[in-house]
């Protein structure tokens, strides 16, 4: 058994060795996130059936980054972060109505560099923490004149943690990396402030879930 973590220990120092990031680098870059989809809903009855379908919600992420390597292969950085989500609300007189929430953080994180293939392929875990807020554009219907205007919330305080379970970082040249994340998983927490002048009024919503998608990112290396 000894002999068995001996030669595990030694086979992972010898992986780690062979091809470290350095300490003392520093990175500059940034992600870039889309997502989206629809959704088709079927209902039978009598012999007969009806397929309804709805856009999904729509995802756009943008993150410009710096990042420097404090020791060999254990990357820490911090960056801006702009998430933009939109959702189908309702489809009224065959238009289609969605509500849009804005987020803007700004962002720290640690990334460990696993190397799988020497000099050009890493495996990429880690850890990201944001701090911001933002706003919800919502469809807000008018009796009236039986239509549809906006109406704005105020996200005052937005808190978000993520981890990188699935990115890779690939080399092609010793100065550029571009990478992929394929699963994260994400927590968002936010307060939401709603009323008027004469009354307001405040929310706490807080959202978890893996995400699967693909979150394409590069980085110049100096």
């Amino acid at each position: 058994m000894k002999k068995f973590f001996l030669t595990a220990a030694v086979l992972v120092a010898a992986v780690t060795t062979m091809s470290a990031q350095k300490q003392g680098e520093f990175t500059v870059g940034g992600n870039l996130g889309v997502s989206g989809g629809s959704s088709s809903t079927t209902i039978s009855a009598a012999g007969q059936s009806e397929t309804t379908k709805t856009p999904g919600t729509t995802s756009f992420l943008l993150a410009p980054q710096f990042s420097y390597f404090v020791i060999d292969n254990l990357e820490v950085s911090a960056g801006l972060e702009y998430d933009m989500s939109k959702e189908f609300y309702d489809n009224h007189n065959n238009k289609n109505y969605f509500s849009t929430t804005h987020i803007a953080m700004f962002t720290i994180g640690a990334n460990y560099y696993i190397p799988l293939i020497e000099d050009k392929l890493f495996y990429t875990p880690g850890l990201q923490f944001g701090f911001g807020g933002g706003s919800v554009v919502s469809p807000d219907y008018n009796y009236d004149s039986d239509s549809y205007g906006n109406t704005t919330t105020k996200l005052p305080f937005a808190f978000g943690f993520s981890a990188d379970l699935g990115k890779f970082e690939f080399k092609p040249v010793d100065f550029l990396g571009v990478s992929v994340n394929l699963l994260d998983f994400t927590v968002l927490y936010n307060t939401v402030e709603t009323g008027s002048n004469d009354f307001t009024a405040g929310m706490t919503n807080f959202a978890a879930g893996f995400n699967y998608g693909i979150t394409a990112g590069v980085k110049y290396y100096f």
